[in-house]
Parts: C-alpha cells; sequence; structure tokens
C-alpha cells in the first residue's frame, strides 16, 4: 500500500519584505516540528517529500534528521500563488473564500484554482509513483491542500479551510486514485473530516 501523509506545515512567520518561499517558522513552529517526528515515526513513515518553501521543509527536517532520509523537493508542491500580499486580514479572507467558490478566479498575478490543483495533483502523482508502497509525508500548505480536500469531500463545512491547523496530517491511501483516509493534529483540534 502507498499512503501520501499531506502534512500543513507548522507555524511560521509571514514577513512580506521578503519572498513567501523563504518565510521560516516561528519558534512555536520550530517546537511543533520537533513534536511532529514521533507522529511521523508512528505512521510508518519511511520517505518524504516537500515544496520548496522554508516553513514546508522546515516542519519535515526534524523528522529527516532522526531518521536519516533525505527530502525530495518538487516546486509544483509550493502553495498557490495568491498574487501578492494581502495586509487586511478581513480582505484576505474574503479572497481566500472566493479562490475556494470559483476555480477560475485569480487576483492579478495569482494562480487559478484550476491551474494550481493540476501541478499539484501532477506532483503528488510523481511522489506516489517513486514511492510505490512506502509511507510518503509530504510538506505542503493550507491553500493547496484546501483544494485538494473539497475535491475529495463535498461535505466539509463552510469554509472548512480556515479550520486546518499548522501542523495537520491529511492520510490518503494512493494505490489506485487518491483516497482520504484520516487525519491527525498536534494540539487535538477536531478533524474537518465528516464522520
Amino acid at each position: 500500500m502507498t499512503t501520501l501523509i499531506l502534512v500543513r506545515h507548522a507555524r511560521a512567520t509571514p514577513d512580506p519584505s521578503f519572498p513567501e518561499r523563504d518565510w521560516p517558522l516561528s519558534e512555536a513552529g520550530q517546537a511543533q516540528a520537533l513534536a511532529l517526528a514521533p507522529v511521523l515515526a508512528e505512521l510508518g513513515v519511511d520517505a518524504l517529500a516537500s515544496s520548496p518553501f522554508v516553513r514546508a521543509i522546515e516542519t519535515l527536517r526534524p523528522y529527516a534528521d532522526a531518521t536519516g532520509l533525505e527530502i525530495a523537493v518538487d516546486e509544483d508542491l509550493r502553495e498557490r500563488a495568491l498574487g501578492g500580499w494581502i495586509e487586511d486580514l478581513a480582505e484576505l479572507e474574503e479572497a481566500i473564500a472566493r479562490m475556494h467558490a470559483d476555480l477560475d478566479f485569480r487576483l492579478e498575478g495569482g494562480e487559478s484554482g484550476h491551474d494550481c490543483n493540476a501541478r499539484f495533483d501532477a506532483a503528488l502523482a510523481r511522489v506516489a509513483a517513486s514511492n510505490p508502497g512506502r509511507t510518503i509525508a509530504v510538506g505542503s500548505h493550507g491553500g493547496v491542500l484546501g483544494h485538494l480536500l473539497a475535491r475529495h469531500r463535498t461535505n466539509l463545512a463552510d469554509r472548512f479551510w480556515k479550520r486546518i491547523s499548522n501542523p495537520h496530517l491529511f492520510v490518503f491511501d494512493a494505490r489506485e486514485e487518491l483516497r482520504w483516509v484520516d487525519e491527525h493534529t498536534l494540539d487535538g483540534a477536531p478533524g474537518l473530516m465528516p464522520r
């Protein structure tokens, strides 16, 4: 059985003064990444892949260091490009809500949901094909994961994407087509999967 454990990164330190891909984990995020390592061990993770964004790689780094596993980086596992920094939180939330409701919508300089889904799906297929029979933890992001989850469960709560934790693990059976089978949060927050 090939299993993908999609890991939304630990808490980061957003800073509009440098590129989003370089935002590091916060101090709390570094502690979360350390706490994540034994969880990945319990889940039997024996391969690692990640978005090229620093916060995703740093989330998997403690486990990689403990096990000696390399982190395979795939550019197409990156976060959905919004198109720029949105300072106002209410404005940002409304833009994200619109992006989830309308996959053709894109902000200037940003990426559509359809384009994001196509490249992310292709990257996940490459990761699964390169690691048959393994359990692969994949460092990822809330935006792309929100799109993926919505395609796998039509009965998710309204604005469910606001409840994707840092970090949050989504377990997919990848034997044939991806199938969302489980999830885990480190902080005990309720999951998103309707039971």
